[in-house]
């Protein structure tokens, strides 16, 4: 289990999380929603380290500040909104870099790179500079990099894990669904996943456990079904929303109809 203890992050001195508390498991899809500027990928980095905090954040009982980063490297990795490379790689170059510690070490290293691209849709993209592919071509590149870098979902019987920041922000329909099932079958093969998402249906759909966040603190933390109320996303979005259950299984959909 990954938590999070009164959880408070302030950047230049504004505090942009306060008190949260917050767990994940491994097994599980976890996904981070709420509105512009609530918190989501600050709660996202705070969990990977990236940013200073107070509180506490364990892994299994163990305080995530005791890790070292190498350690922590082959525990979970982690995919980022967007990063840029300014120097001219291809994109297996890209997803090479994925290959450090166990990875680096594994029997079937050097055919991971390709397995990946061939898991987000990019075979048969080797070779091409990452410069050269469109948005969400470079967002599937670098998921294949991070992928590789925790390709087995538990090691040793310890569970690892994905961390994604809005992992289908830009893609295309057909894309968003193909990556959350990836994140799906990580989490059902005794990995974990948390993901900062935006689309509330797909998060329906897929969602092991939600967390919605409002003005840097958790408002509801629970199944979709739980979380995703008329009166709880009413509040949380500032608009007038209806949830809706179609047939056959009983899974939610929003309707933002109703805010006009």
């Amino acid at each position: 289990m990954l938590q999070a203890l009164d959880l408070s992050v302030s950047l230049s001195r504004k505090p942009i999380l306060r008190g949260i508390h917050f767990n994940a498991r491994a097994g599980q899809l976890t996904c981070i929603v709420g509105p512009n500027g609530s918190g989501k990928t600050t709660l996202l980095r705070a969990l990977t380290g990236e940013l200073p905090y107070t509180g506490q954040i364990l892994l299994d009982g163990t305080d995530l500040s005791t890790r070292r980063p190498e350690a922590l490297a082959e525990r979970r990795a982690v995919l980022p909104q967007a990063m840029p490379l300014a120097f001219p790689f291809t994109v297996l170059e890209v997803v090479r870099l994925g290959l450090t510690g166990t990875a680096a070490l594994a029997s079937d290293a050097a055919d991971l790179p390709r397995r990946a691209l061939e898991r987000v849709g990019l075979s048969g993209y080797e070779g091409r500079l990452f410069q050269q592919l469109s948005g969400g071509e470079q967002q599937r590149a670098h998921l294949a990099r991070v992928l590789v870098q925790v390709w087995r979902p538990v090691v040793a019987c310890q569970p690892r894990w994905l961390f994604l920041d809005e992992p289908v922000a830009s893609l295309d329909i057909g894309h968003q669904l193909q990556i959350m099932r990836l994140a799906k079958e990580f989490a059902q093969a005794g990995g974990g996943v948390i993901a900062v998402m935006h689309d509330l249906n797909l998060t329906a759909m897929t969602a092991d456990a939600v967390c919605l966040m409002e003005s840097g603190r958790v408002l509801a933390h629970g199944a979709a079904r739980d979380v995703f109320t008329d009166s709880i996303l009413s509040r949380a979005y500032g608009c007038a929303l209806k949830v809706s259950t179609p047939p056959p299984d009983g899974g939610v959909f929003i309707l933002p109809q109703a805010a006009a």
